[in-house]
């Protein structure tokens, strides 16, 4: 079943899946920017094509798709491959959610998370909480203490370096 797969993956390569005056087509994504992307349509370059964005009550979407993945595209100038907006992909490499000052993004090449809003970041409120207890002393009969011992130190240090690894 594969080898019949295989030939007519051929033969729409050779003849070309994509026919003028097409609504929507599938191409593979080659370059990618911040609001837009560059496909391969056979051995056509289109650029300047629109990431999936929505934007509704709900949130702003983008979703930034991975080089060589295939992307559905639609042609909104019926045919002429002027006005090109990917409405769907097989692979993205990050997903973005914004909405009211609120930013959300999930990105799979970094592995990382990034979350904040307009006056702070969830990596900030972290680092902001590790450098309190780092330098936390408490009143004693004697005074107020000293910094946390070395073990205390040495487990801080570790939740940083995890909350590093996950948030930008």
């Amino acid at each position: 079943m594969s080898g019949i797969k295989e030939i007519r993956e051929q033969i729409q390569r050779i003849a070309g899946t994509y026919k003028p005056g097409d609504v929507a087509f599938v191409a593979e994504v080659t370059a990618v920017t911040d609001t837009d992307c560059t496909v391969k349509l056979g051995e056509l370059e289109l650029t300047k094509v629109r990431l999936f964005a929505q934007s509704s009550e709900a949130g702003n979407v983008l979703f930034l798709p991975k080089l060589g993945s295939k992307v559905t595209i639609v042609d909104f100038s019926s045919g002429q491959l002027r006005d090109l907006q990917v409405i769907s992909c097989d692979k993205i490499t990050s997903f973005t959610f914004v909405e009211n000052g609120l930013n959300i993004e999930f990105d799979s090449e970094a592995k990382k998370v990034d979350i904040k809003n307009e006056t702070v970041s969830l990596r900030d409120l972290f680092q902001s909480l590790a450098d309190i207890i780092k330098q936390i002393t408490v009143a004693t009969p004697t005074g107020p203490s000293g910094t946390p011992l070395p073990p205390t130190i040495q487990a801080v240090t570790q939740f940083e370096t995890s909350f590093n690894s996950l948030l930008k």
